[in-house]
């Protein structure tokens, strides 16, 4: 019984428009959640640009006021009938200046003799505001809240003829000296909040004024300094700038639609196709299976061909009789049954035939001539030894093989090669330039050049690649390696990689070529073209007999100053004083001569010019901390919100002065290669050491540099229009002791510093830093020991509020070192 079969429901185009539907329904979803996204984004962009304009629109406005005020304020103090005034009390001046200053409550002239016991009547703010201004602080605005409410103050100095500061305008300005700037700022786009922080403390802060709507659902909140410790904060309202969705996705609808109406016509198209290939192969079968006609037709799918011929073929196969035309062949085909599966093909080989592997040939070689490095001299950021005992010309020779094989196995192939002007540079230069030849890496030489020459030709010339043979500051009996790979300086272990790998003889050998640059200029012009000093001025400067001498010279007279010099010929034997400027007793001969040049102020580079120290006009030292501090009032503002870096040596003051200035500070160990690279970690703006390492990013390369750092210094204090002295007394200081250096082990100096850590006599109410050292803080002062990374000593700073608080943390770490070390001889 034949059972007839149900048709299909699915016809040929039902996988097509399963895919088309599918396609349509993901590009529909797609374009949708595309749309939310983008609808988002974008109105995040506008709410954020336009609480960023609002915010700064504002600020200006407020800024602006501030600035007005003080403008008058200044001209008031300045006026000779202001001195006449503070002199012989005359009201009368008093009362015109009150007219002069808009917004004025109360106004008083107080005399330097008077200037005490203010706190009484105006509180501690306004005592601390005049006892700045005599003491020649920068003008500031003080708000203070008092019998609950806030009064604004404003001080200004008041100079003789003689030019030195004989009193004080204090001026009280009342709650409405702020109304214009209120009443003109819109009371329905948000909310605008003003506060003082004090030392940027937001803990601490004083909210000046809150205008405008309160706000349910905050947009994007922005904050803007108004000045060092005025901020500005505006929170939108709901009403700010909405985006409309359907203009962001009319596009795409539009798309969407052209895509549906192209699909069905394409489907459409498809359906007809496969009808008329239908046709064309029913036609074909009937015309085989009953008259025997084999004429295939021409298919527009290759489907439909293929099946034309398998039907062809089962006919065929079915009707064996059936020939070309119809007409019958009297042989009929005898069918063949093939195995599906082929005979293996055996290939057999005889023993005979077998050929036995040729055996490994040893060759029996004598045992190489073991190369002897000191594993000592590679320290934590450079290589350091004395010459001819673990720094020899044999040493440098296997590090220019190791590192020359380095530099290759990352991706360059040449390296830039400079030297100071120590008496042993020289010869190991070459001994280094031949490892490094031998390695089959290109050098460059550049010469006897400072240390920041060399770091400026791994930025300018086609390798960032470089090494310089020197000793540093050390004295003359030592040298080393500074050593930079894709202007990266090498620290830790990366130094101790190059041991590593000459000791495993993990060294290739190849021909490297050499070649002269000559760079000097080209850096020197570069400097020159970035500062631009605003008034002329007198220095002397101090090389010590290092490196750094000619090229400062010859900086000094392009950039326009007259410039006095001590021991600027190079002589590596430091004949005058050791190259090192952090010493005070090295910048005694420097302290003198500014005093009989009567000039503005003294410079020192140490031996390889990568360090500098400041004399004031006075001759007093300006340790590298507070220059630092300098740097930042002068880079900050340009850069908010930027990190700097100073490392653990350095004042307490510098943390609080960069929040206030808008950046973050960053306290890090101390040496040259893992400040920069914590610079280049936090893409920090500018950085500093103690030692006088300073490491500027704005408009330079992040690299220590002596010379451009003290040509920013020169043109900074140029633009001030102040004596050094004067200029370095507003910034914040403690009393504070140099770098004090205690001879010991090199292994003990590590193991002596986790006992001192673990001493609870010694850290008790303390704040413990352990970055690098031990640097123990308290609230009149602190003190710091650390072991050196360069000599076998340890470095030991205490800085406080005075002198019997410097005495006070000192007596306490020398009875931890007596109970620890009592061999090692403390010189406090």
């Amino acid at each position: 019984m034949r059972t007839k079969a149900r048709p299909p429901k699915r016809t040929i185009v039902f996988y097509s428009r399963l895919t088309i539907w599918l396609a349509l329904l993901f590009i529909a979803g797609g374009l949708s959640f595309q749309s939310i996204q983008v609808n988002l984004i974008t109105q995040s962009d506008v709410d954020h640009a336009f609480a960023d304009a609002m915010a700064e629109q504002m600020a200006h406005s407020l800024s602006t006021r501030l600035q007005d005020t003080r403008r008058l304020q200044t001209a008031a103090s300045r006026h000779p009938m202001t001195v006449r005034a503070l002199e012989e009390n005359d009201p009368a001046w008093k009362a015109t200046l009150r007219q002069f200053l808009s917004g004025v409550s109360s106004l008083q002239l107080i005399r330097r003799e008077d200037a005490m016991g203010l706190q009484s009547s105006h509180g501690y703010a306004v005592q601390e505001l005049v006892s700045r201004t005599l003491s020649g602080a920068d003008m500031r605005l003080e708000a203070v809240q008092r019998n609950g409410s806030l009064h604004f103050y404003w001080a200004s100095p008041i100079r003789n003829e003689q030019n030195q500061i004989a009193g004080v305008l204090l001026a009280e300005y009342g709650s409405g000296w702020l109304s214009q700037f209120q009443s003109g700022t819109s009371q329905t786009m948000g909310q605008i909040v003003v506060n003082q922080f004090v030392d940027n403390d937001r803990s601490r802060g004083l909210e000046i004024f809150r205008i405008g709507q309160e706000v349910k659902r905050a947009g994007t909140i922005v904050t803007k300094p108004i000045n060092d410790y005025w901020y500005l904060t505006y929170i939108p309202s709901d009403e700010r700038p909405q985006l409309e969705l359907m203009p962001l996705a009319t596009p795409w609808i539009i798309v969407l639609i052209a895509t549906f109406v192209g699909l069905f016509i394409l489907v459409g198209m498809q359906k007809r196709d496969i009808l008329r290939n239908q046709l064309k192969l029913l036609t074909y079968v009937r015309n085989l299976s009953r008259k025997g006609i084999d004429e295939q037709p021409v298919f527009t799918l290759a489907l439909f061909h293929d099946l034309a011929v398998s039907m062809q073929h089962l006919i065929n196969t079915v009707r064996p009789d059936v020939t070309d035309n119809g007409k019958a062949n009297g042989n009929s085909r005898e069918r063949q049954d093939i195995a599906l599966e082929q005979p293996k093909k055996i290939t057999t080989v005889s023993n005979a035939k077998r050929q036995a592997l040729p055996e490994l040939m040893v060759e029996e070689v004598e045992q190489e001539h073991p190369i002897e490095v000191a594993q000592g001299i590679f320290r934590a950021y450079d290589i350091r030894g004395i010459v001819g005992q673990d720094l020899t010309e044999d040493t440098c020779y296997w590090i220019g093989r190791a590192l020359g094989a380095e530099v290759q196995e990352r991706g360059f192939s040449k390296i830039s090669l400079a030297w100071d002007g120590r008496e042993s540079s020289p010869q190991l230069a070459a001994q280094l330039q031949r490892g490094l030849n031998d390695s089959g890496c290109h050098v460059i030489r550049l010469g006897a050049q400072p240390t920041g020459l060399l770091y400026f030709a791994t930025h300018e010339l086609d390798t960032p690649c470089g090494v310089v043979v020197t000793g540093s500051h050390n004295p003359s009996e030592f040298n080393g390696l500074k050593i930079v790979i894709d202007q990266h300086t090498l620290a830790q272990e990366e130094l101790m990689a190059l041991y590593h790998r000459i000791m495993r003889r993990d060294l290739p050998q190849g021909s490297g070529q050499s070649e002269e640059r000559e760079l000097a200029e080209a850096y020197l012009q570069r400097i020159e073209g970035d500062v631009q000093l605003a008034r002329s001025m007198k220095i002397v400067i101090d090389a010590g007999n290092g490196i750094a001498g000619p090229l400062a010279e010859k900086l000094m007279a392009m950039i326009g100053l007259e410039a006095e010099c001590l021991f600027c010929d190079v002589d590596g034997r430091f004949p005058n004083h050791h190259p090192d400027p952090s010493q005070p007793k090295n910048l005694q001969a420097l302290q003198d001569a500014v005093k009989t040049h009567n000039a503005d102020l003294g410079l020192a580079f140490d031996g390889d010019g990568d360090r500098v120290a400041l004399i004031d006009n006075n001759g007093k030292i300006i340790w590298p901390d507070r220059l630092l501090m300098l740097l930042v009032d002068d880079i900050l503002p340009r850069n908010p919100g930027r990190d700097v870096i100073y490392d653990v040596k350095s004042s307490r003051h510098l943390a609080s002065l960069i929040s206030r200035h808008g950046g973050r500070p960053t306290m890090w160990k101390t040496g040259h290669s893992l400040m920069k690279r914590k610079m280049q970690e936090l893409n920090a703006v500018v950085g500093g050491e103690f030692s006088g390492h300073f490491y500027i990013q704005d408009r330079w390369y992040g690299f220590d540099d002596g010379l451009y750092t003290a040509a920013r210094l020169l043109e900074i204090i140029s633009q001030r229009n102040l004596p050094a002295d004067q200029l370095f007394a507003a910034l914040p200081e403690d009393v504070s002791t140099p770098e004090i250096t205690i001879d010991c082990d090199d292994v003990r100096k590590f193991s002596l510093l986790q006992e001192l850590s673990a001493d609870s006599e010694l850290t008790a109410g303390a704040r413990v830093f352990s970055t690098d050292g031990l640097r123990i803080e308290f609230a009149e002062g602190w003190g710091l020991i650390r072991p050196s990374n360069t000599t076998p000593k340890l470095t030991l700073r205490f800085a406080g509020n005075n002198a019997e608080a410097i005495a006070r943390i000192q007596q306490r770490m020398k009875q931890a070192l007596t109970r620890h070390a009592p061999e090692l001889k403390v010189p406090f």
